[in-house]
């Protein structure tokens, strides 16, 4: 059965695949409901937006797993709102973030280092991070408002009762394939999917995030195909995936603020803080460009290939 503390799928190998796609399904698109009924009830937490991502992404994940067994009128308009939900959380969530690491700061001293900056403010440094924090503030309210509007438009279109109409379409389909052979064989082509971005240079940004985005997805169809490969293969995959995933996000965050800064130092109406911005700016690619040198030094060649071949015995040790 799906574990209720967990995201990962433990059916076992013999059980029907409809049966289990109906179970993941339901839970999941249940997830994402009472998140993003939380959300929008208790708007200012960054825990509850953050977690309406999650159950958005991971849920979208689950349509792609079975999308043979979904119908593609119902899989497009739930991939549709997922899409809208995870969007309007992401921007908000960006904005929590970015927002939590600027009053974290002790102090902005324009033209100062990181680490000296960081000992202590000057007067006009400390007004600066005021203004900026209170802008950020103003901007997360107005970033809120798109869950409220997704969430309102889905409520409109009667979520629950469509839901109910998806797992009964799957469930009534009655394929009693087995769940094992079936989850090998959905799995291989998402991990050739992701080695096939990772043999890049991955020299540029927009490589790094893709390469980010596939292995989120494995890892999220490993969640859901765990019985594909042995617990402890499972396990030692899940860990490289979630170590890179985090990885590659610190540079993306910071990749993120440094651009954001940089458009405000841009925009005549910030012009009173523009030193302190284009200062913010220089920090944040120097951060992102020290959590790229820590991926490339921890996502070495050699940790490539065992990760690969890793996959590739196994899957090929429990052929579909």
């Amino acid at each position: 059965m799906l574990k209720k503390t967990s995201w990962a799928v433990v059916e076992g190998g013999q059980a029907a695949v409809c049966q289990v796609a109906a179970r993941t399904l339901r839970h999941r698109l249940d997830t994402v409901w009472a998140e993003a009924r939380a959300a929008v009830i208790d708007r200012r937490s960054p825990e509850r937006v953050h977690r309406l991502r999650v159950a958005t992404r991971r849920t979208l994940a689950a349509f792609e797993a079975f999308a043979d067994l979904v119908p593609s009128r119902q899989r497009l308009w739930f991939h549709r709102r997922l899409r809208q939900l995870r969007r309007a959380a992401g921007d908000a969530r960006d904005l929590d973030v970015l927002t939590a690491r600027l009053a974290q700061r002790p102090g902005l001293t324009a033209g100062t280092r990181p680490a000296e900056g960081a000992r202590k403010g000057t007067p006009g440094g400390e007004r600066a991070r005021s203004r900026l924090i209170a802008m950020l503030a103003k901007q997360q309210d107005g970033a809120r408002l798109p869950i409220r509007d997704v969430f309102d438009r889905v409520l409109a279109a009667d979520w629950t009762r469509r839901v109910d109409r998806l797992i009964a379409r799957i469930t009534d389909e009655g394929c009693p394939a087995p769940f094992g052979p079936y989850a090998r064989r959905r799995l291989k082509p998402l991990v050739l999917r992701f080695f096939a971005t990772a043999d890049r240079r991955l020299r540029s940004a927009e490589e790094l995030h893709d390469l980010r985005i596939e292995g989120k997805k494995l890892r999220y169809a490993l969640e859901i195909f765990a019985g594909a490969l042995p617990p402890v293969v499972r396990e030692r995959c899940e860990e490289s995936l979630a170590r890179l995933q985090e990885t590659l996000g610190d540079f993306t965050d910071h990749a993120a603020a440094a651009d954001r800064f940089r458009r405000w130092s841009r925009d005549a109406s910030m012009a009173a803080d523009r030193s302190v911005l284009r200062m913010l700016r220089r920090q944040e690619s120097a951060l992102a460009d020290a959590a790229r040198r820590r991926f490339a030094r921890w996502w070495n060649p050699e940790r490539r290939r065992d990760l690969r071949h890793t996959f590739e015995r196994s899957l090929r040790r429990h052929p579909a």
